[in-house]
């Protein structure tokens, strides 16, 4: 089971100490790399100095055998040769001279062509003993003889410096570890008590408290951006709230008035005997205000169902001109009781890849509203025209309807199409609406990718357009 802390403050000061560790595991790697080649190189120039020394130090004796002399120094303790492995051949390989240091052993066996005769090289070696050495060779010419000259020096010195510096550095990775995690974690909780604030003030933001934010102190860093996110989402909610609330009232409201109908209607038949014909006008009222309050039931679980979307979608291909005409048929029988007339002045053939019963819907409420608000005797004006291609190349077809009204105040122009929004409250109750048509043909045709707008018509009336990208 992987451990994992509970809290951020403790990941976040786990992830700065194994970061911190990680970066001094890497210097004190780092470190000990340039100390054994600082040392290193120390050592190769040390034994060019001795081996230039010994070069001056070598005699030929009166019978020819090489010596080296020890009476160059008056105390034996300051002798260069001392701690030196030394070795001296002949270019052909013969040991000429070898240090006692050596104890009989080779310092780099047979020579290697041209060895020592380009300057001082180094040369990492284990003698016969294990003893790790590096070790230069040069070629001397002495009394016009040549002679190869190899010193070495052990390398066991530098690593154990080596050692002890790494030592000393492990020693001191704990305590800057703690030191690290100490200074990681009031880091950490310094950070984020931003976020802690932003939190308690969160849980005290209830349903009846959405019009309160959270403070924004600096409106560029991640918490104020996190502020400004919160903030937006209360200022929704506050929103869609206070929706929900007048969404809620209104609801009771129109369910409460056919209800209140039905139930004095039937209160009032039951105090008197009646008739069987004015038993049949009791009943059809009822009856009336039932196919209302169905008609509206049945609307609002349309938007129910738009809102969650469960509502899917069945695209055909068809033309907007004979959905068009197929809806003025229908609104038709509408118009002709209030003697208005509804023309269809221009039609563009073009398509739209849309679900057939939907837009219908859509188109059918605006034409319902126009002939609801237009005055008798008045003609209601139908276009269905297309647009010019835009910068994305994509061409929309619309149908514009323009009634001869008393028209929508600008102030309110944005509200019409809100639920059970009216204008004007008594004539719209009396026409018989609850403020639901314009809410379905914007969803309808949004849900479609269009849009729907609502302009002033001059010198009076309205003017609503659908908007739809064509097939």
């Amino acid at each position: 089971m992987r451990f994992r802390p509970r809290y951020i403050r403790d990941r976040l000061t786990l992830w700065y100490v194994g970061i911190f560790g990680a970066v001094l595991g890497i210097y004190i790697c780092g470190a000990c790399i340039l100390q054994y080649w600082q040392l290193s190189d120390q050592l190769h120039h040390a034994e060019i100095q001795d081996l230039e020394t010994a070069e001056g130090l070598l005699y030929f004796t009166s019978d020819g055998h090489l010596l080296l002399r020890d009476d160059y120094h008056s105390h034996p303790q300051s002798r260069l040769l001392l701690d030196r492995y030394m070795e001296v051949l002949s270019p052909e390989g013969q040991v000429l001279l070898r240090n006692d240091r050596l104890h009989g052993m080779d310092l780099g066996g047979t020579p290697a062509p041209r060895e020592g005769e380009t300057g001082y090289k180094s040369k990492r070696m284990r003698l016969d003993d294990g003893t790790q050495v590096l070790a230069i060779s040069h070629l001397h010419l002495l009394q016009g003889t040549p002679l190869l000259i190899r010193l070495a020096y052990s390398t066991e010195p530098l690593t154990e410096r080596l050692v002890e510096f790494v030592g000393l550095l492990l020693l001191a990775l704990p305590v800057a570890l703690i030191v690290a995690g100490f200074g990681g974690y009031r880091v950490a909780g310094k950070a984020l008590n931003p976020l802690e604030q932003m939190a308690r003030l969160t849980e005290q933001i209830t349903a009846m408290r959405l019009d309160e934010r959270i403070p924004v102190d600096n409106p560029d860093d991640e918490f104020g951006h996190m502020s400004r996110v919160l903030n937006g989402l209360l200022a929704r909610l506050g929103e869609s709230f206070e929706k929900l609330q007048h969404f809620t009232s209104d609801v009771s409201h129109e369910l409460r008035t056919p209800l209140a109908s039905i139930r004095s209607v039937g209160e009032v038949g039951l105090q008197d005997e009646h008739t069987r014909e004015q038993y049949r006008d009791i009943i059809g009222s009822m009856l009336e205000e039932v196919a209302k309050l169905t008609a509206m039931i049945d609307t609002l679980l349309t938007i129910a169902h738009a809102d969650s979307g469960a509502v899917e979608l069945h695209r055909t291909t068809f033309s907007l001109h004979d959905l068009v005409q197929e809806s003025v048929a229908i609104v038709s029988v509408l118009a002709e009781d209030r003697k208005q007339t509804i023309l269809v002045e221009e039609s563009s053939q073009l398509g739209v890849s849309a679900d057939r019963s939907f837009l219908r819907m859509a188109v059918i409420n605006l034409l319902d509203n126009a002939v609801k608000y237009s005055p008798t005797g008045s003609t209601i004006h139908v276009n269905v025209k297309s647009s010019e291609p835009g910068p994305d190349g994509l061409t929309f077809v619309g149908v514009v309807i323009g009634d001869e009204g008393p028209g929508i105040p600008q102030d309110k122009a944005e509200r019409v199409f809100d639920r059970f929004y009216r204008v004007d409250e008594g004539r719209t109750r009396d026409a018989g609406g609850a403020g639901l048509g314009l809410a379905i043909a914007k969803w309808a045709v949004e849900a479609h990718g269009g849009s729907i707008r609502l302009e002033p018509r001059f010198p009076n009336g309205s003017t609503f357009s659908i908007w739809l990208p064509t097939a």
